[in-house]
């Protein structure tokens, strides 16, 4: 199995603020008056602030804007892979929320330290108490590598037996994504010559550090997708398999992969759009942010994508100024390749949306619930319990006849809907359990014994809580309705009876 980079050791370009005071993960987008600017890090943004790649001119830029800020003490501030933001930053606002020693020990590995305590810390290592000897700290925070590979240890040999030089991937930033662990997103010609026989062809490149420490090159050439390999890592793939990878691009499922220390590793597996390589990832590594695009997944939404399944969303458009955002369907899913959610677009968007609507189709029979505790669902809340959604339910009375009011949600399977109260409702809304409810806009008012009241029946617009009789305006335009239904019957008996043929007469005899 490919081993995927660290992403402690990847190249910190991000940078995430925690705001002691609110208690939120943001991205920060600059500074402004001493006030410090931020953004959605869930969301997908091009005007982050993106910082230095060269430590000592990051040491600068981050010295100059803590400077700039009026109160900078409230802030702690983390360095993170750009590729990777969405994932850190919902991890770290987990943590803010339900603290963990496991979770802080994942922040403080990115934490970036303010210059004054960072100067500090220098001075006391630089100057030992007296009669002790300088040592090294043992418990010092080391300092993060830039890049997973050394540059200096790459073998430029092995490079130039591919026909590449180094100038020509410095330029056009395929050298940075290699460094960094990945495989590039660029091809390049690459020329083979063994013995008498020379090939040439398209490919991707990536580092891998050998046995003996040097960091060579490695070719991933463009394969032919129809010819995929039957075994992968262990994995004999199933008809379903080579046709999901072949056509979708990624499995759909997860399996059991064999590395190369004989360890099992559930894992998802996907194919390289541009190569045809096979790419693996271990599940368990798969993060799911709680937010993409104006789109908040739900605990089943989470559970599906973490299984590899493509799933069908409503997502946003980035909203143009005095514009609306605009809302649209598309599927979406975890490549492992990429290492991160894609959406998926062409063929292989209509598959997935194809698959989605056969899957409506066979859950079709599990029909919504119409009522909960005695009161009527509206259509609108019905349909948004089918999507998953949240309803905000009013009127509802206790056994000692106290109103009440709560949120539902519902799952294809359960009988009956989940309740929720507002407190417990709130909760899973700040972590992303819910979607934001809808109101359930028409109340059914109920006596009793469950069954309608007469006096309210009749009623086309909706009741308010607890309302069991209509009020003096709408009596007056109950008994309006009422007259005119009367006299609309009076004029079609009057109209009926002009239009009754008159009995002929007969006219008297002569004598």
């Amino acid at each position: 199995m490919d081993e995927r980079p660290d992403n402690s050791e990847q190249l910190m370009d991000i940078l995430l603020v925690m705001d002691q005071e609110k208690k939120t993960i943001q991205a920060v987008s600059g500074v402004k008056d001493g006030e410090l600017q931020t953004k959605n890090p869930l969301e997908d943004n091009n005007d982050l602030l993106r910082v230095d790649r060269h430590g000592d001119m990051f040491s600068n830029f981050f010295s100059n804007l803590w400077n700039q800020l009026k109160d900078p003490t409230r802030f702690h501030f983390f360095r993170v892979p750009e590729e990777d933001v969405q994932r850190v930053a919902a991890d770290f606002q987990q943590t803010v929320q339900t603290p963990t020693p496991e979770g802080q020990a994942r922040m403080a590995q990115y934490e970036v330290q303010h210059p004054a305590q960072a100067q500090q810390q220098g001075e006391q290592q630089a100057q030992p108490a007296a009669g002790q000897q300088q040592q090294q700290p043992t418990d010092a925070p080391q300092q993060q590598p830039q890049y997973k590979y050394d540059v200096e240890k790459i073998d430029w040999n092995s490079l130039a037996n591919l026909g590449i030089k180094r100038e020509q991937i410095e330029q056009n930033g395929m050298l940075d994504q290699m460094l960094r662990g990945f495989q590039t997103d660029k091809t390049v010609r690459v020329y083979f010559n063994l013995d008498s026989i020379s090939h040439a062809n398209d490919s991707q490149l990536s580092l891998r550090e050998a046995p003996d420490g040097r960091v060579v090159v490695c070719s991933h050439g463009i394969l032919d997708p129809q010819k995929l390999q039957q075994q992968f890592f262990g994995h004999t793939f199933t008809k379903e398999d080579s046709d999901a990878i072949k056509t979708a691009g990624n499995m759909g499922r997860i399996v059991e992969l064999t590395n190369r220390a004989g360890e099992k590793v559930p894992s998802l597996v996907s194919r390289n759009q541009k190569t045809n390589e096979l790419a693996s990832f271990p599940a368990d590594k798969v993060r799911i942010p709680a937010e993409k695009n104006g789109h908040t997944f739900t605990p089943d939404e989470v559970a599906r994508l973490k299984k590899g399944e493509a799933v069908v969303c409503k997502f946003q458009t980035k909203a143009k100024e005095g514009q609306k955002p605009k809302t649209y369907e598309a599927p979406i899913q975890f490549n492992a390749a990429k290492m991160q959610l894609e959406l998926l677009f062409n063929d292989r968007a209509k598959l997935a949306m194809d698959a989605h609507k056969e899957l409506q189709k066979q859950t079709a029979n599990q029909e919504v619930p119409k009522t909960f505790r005695k009161q009527e669902l509206t259509e609108k809340s019905q349909t948004e319990l089918a999507g998953g959604g949240t309803v905000k339910v009013s009127g509802l009375k206790d056994q000692n006849g106290k109103p009440y009011q709560g949120y539902i949600t519902w799952q294809p399977g359960q009988k009956y809907p989940a309740f929720m109260f507002p407190k417990d409702y709130k909760t899973a809304l700040e972590e992303g359990r819910v979607k934001p409810a809808v109101e359930n806009e028409v109340q059914v008012a109920v006596n009793s014994e469950g069954k309608t009241n007469e006096a309210t029946k009749s009623l086309k617009e909706a009741l308010q809580s607890a309302q069991t009789r209509p009020t003096g305006e709408q009596k007056e335009q109950q008994d309006r309705k009422q007259e005119q239904k009367e006299d609309k019957k009076e004029d079609k008996k009057q109209k009926q009876e002009q239009d009754k043929p008159k009995p002929r007469q007969r006219k008297a005899p002569r004598l």
